[in-house]
């Protein structure tokens, strides 16, 4: 994907596994970011639908398009979650972590899809070891026009 414009709006979406039981359902969250791009690399702010009334701070982004694939990293300013009733808490003295998303073009669908992972908890067992609780899921993206 060649760029042309340094000033973009993208949109998309990001889906994540909603509950631990039998009957699980994913939730859909649309979200629009504005990039500007230094060559293939682009940084930018992001703004979704389930987070966009509990920041006062930009959520920030910074990644890169290389041929087919994207790469990115989303950092929220301060850690939120949602409880078991579906309530969304927020904790400002904890630094939430990145989330890691990557992605590949399609020519035909003319957007970038992939997954995206981020690190909740880990502790190191021992030298080379480590326990990990992971969050992931699927996210598409494409430039608006």
């Amino acid at each position: 994907m060649r760029i042309v414009d340094n000033e973009q709006i993208w949109k998309g979406f990001f889906s994540y596994l909603q509950g631990y039981e039998i009957i699980d359902s994913y939730v859909k969250v649309p979200f629009k970011m504005n990039l500007t791009f230094n060559g293939n690399s682009f940084i930018g702010t992001t703004i979704d639908s389930e987070s966009e009334n509990i920041f006062t701070e930009p959520i920030k982004v910074k990644g890169f398009i290389e041929n087919d694939k994207i790469s990115f990293i989303v950092n929220y300013p301060y850690f939120y979650f949602k409880d078991e009733n579906g309530q969304i808490l927020v904790d400002k003295n904890i630094k939430h972590p990145n989330i890691e998303y990557l992605g590949f073009y399609d020519e035909m669908e003319k957007k970038f899809s992939g997954t995206w992972e981020m690190i909740i908890y880990e502790e190191k067992i021992t030298e080379n070891e480590y326990i990990e609780e992971v969050a992931n899921g699927e996210f598409e993206i494409y430039r608006e026009k």
